[in-house]
């Protein structure tokens, strides 16, 4: 799939079927349950409610109505809960990035996440742990969390938050939010030394034989102090 997905990077028409499917799936299928459930819920609920404004403001039928607040409740998801940077620097290329840029977010996301006590963990993966991070690459991160309601809750209100300042900041960001570290491996199966962002209780080595500190990381990219 990610060959197919590389071809159709590398076409300047064909990318932006990139475009339509990002908007289209939304990550849904890949999510964890806790993330899966806010989605839905979030698309649901506003999908209700542009149902009803179209019902009882501008008249529409109950047909038109259903498809004009599935439409603007799918894209309103899609505004609040991506990150648009990582369309137009590793989807389309249509931006790019210096790995200092990279680096510096991922160091800054790391204070961020200091005192978090509903985060187990936080860890980067992909091309940034084989030392292949380019201008075009996003960021892979998986942030693991707590069991329990409540740390759900507060772990998607941070991760909402890290994909908006990304965007601000103009990072391709794509991160995911694990509800256990077995959930975060199948997802990054391959991946046998993280780099590590965040991990007060050294969770991380429970799970991986191996992993990166960011200045070990650094210097596997290219970049020396």
């Amino acid at each position: 799939m990610e060959g197919f997905k590389d071809k159709l990077r590398q076409n300047t028409y064909l990318r932006w079927i990139l475009l339509f499917s990002n908007w289209l799936i939304q990550g849904i299928l890949h999510a964890d349950k806790t993330e899966k459930i806010y989605k839905l819920l979030f698309t649901i609920i506003s999908w209700c409610g542009f149902f009803i404004l179209f019902q009882n403001t501008f008249n529409y039928s109950i047909i038109w109505s259903i498809f004009f607040g599935f439409l603007l409740g799918h894209t309103l998801n899609w505004i609040v809960n991506g990150n648009f940077y990582n369309l137009l620097v590793h989807r389309l290329y249509l931006s790019k990035l210096t790995k200092k840029d990279l680096f510096l977010y991922l160091h800054n996301l790391s204070n961020r996440l200091n005192g978090k006590s509903f985060i187990l963990y936080c860890a980067s993966f992909g091309s940034i742990c084989n030392g292949n991070l380019k201008d075009s690459s996003d960021l892979d991160v998986s942030l693991v969390r707590k069991p329990g309601f409540k740390n759900g809750l507060k772990s998607i209100i941070i991760l909402v938050q890290e994909r908006k300042l990304a965007d601000l900041k103009g990072i391709p960001l794509e991160m995911f939010l694990s509800d256990s570290p077995n959930n975060s491996k199948k997802r990054f199966g391959n991946e046998q030394n993280p780099v590590v962002i965040y991990d007060p209780d050294n969770i991380i080595t429970n799970y991986y034989s191996e992993k990166l500190s960011l200045i070990q990381a650094k210097s596997l990219n290219g970049m020396i102090d």
